[in-house]
């Protein structure tokens, strides 16, 4: 399988998973009945913070699924083992954190829009490997 297909589904992947979380975000923000500076600070912040990282592991990702064997990539390969046990666990601590009154909904709102916005970016750029693989 070829590296711009893989990067191209983790991009797919990286997308659903962005819109959901961003969804859930602006679920939240609607919610609520008033809008402060600080929560769109820290949308913004949580956004340019993640983003930021999202981007650097998705080159390092891209590198990694070059070097293995093309007659051996299979569709696993989307990602290392340790990034799918820290998307198992990650997911399980926002459903933890949804579900615990002590969290204001506030944050919930900010932080996921600015999360979701930050993980559709990585998709964006996961979906240019397709188009542009000399960049990766």
């Amino acid at each position: 399988m070829k590296t711009q297909w893989l990067a191209f589904m983790a991009g797919i992947i990286w997308l659903a998973a962005g819109f959901n979380v961003c969804r859930i975000g602006v679920e939240a923000w609607r919610a609520l009945t008033a809008t402060t500076a600080g929560m769109v600070l820290g949308s913004l912040a949580t956004l340019v913070l993640f983003s930021v990282m999202f981007v650097k592991m998705l080159f390092k990702n891209v590198r990694r699924i070059g070097r293995i064997c093309p007659a051996r990539r299979r569709v696993w390969h989307l990602m290392p083992l340790r990034s799918y046990l820290v998307m198992t666990v990650m997911i399980t601590l926002g459903i933890i954190l949804r579900s615990c009154q002590a969290v204001p909904r506030t944050f919930i709102a900010s932080f996921y829009v600015g999360l979701g916005g930050a993980l559709m970016l990585a998709g964006a750029v996961y979906l240019s490997a397709l188009f542009c693989p000399k960049d990766l």
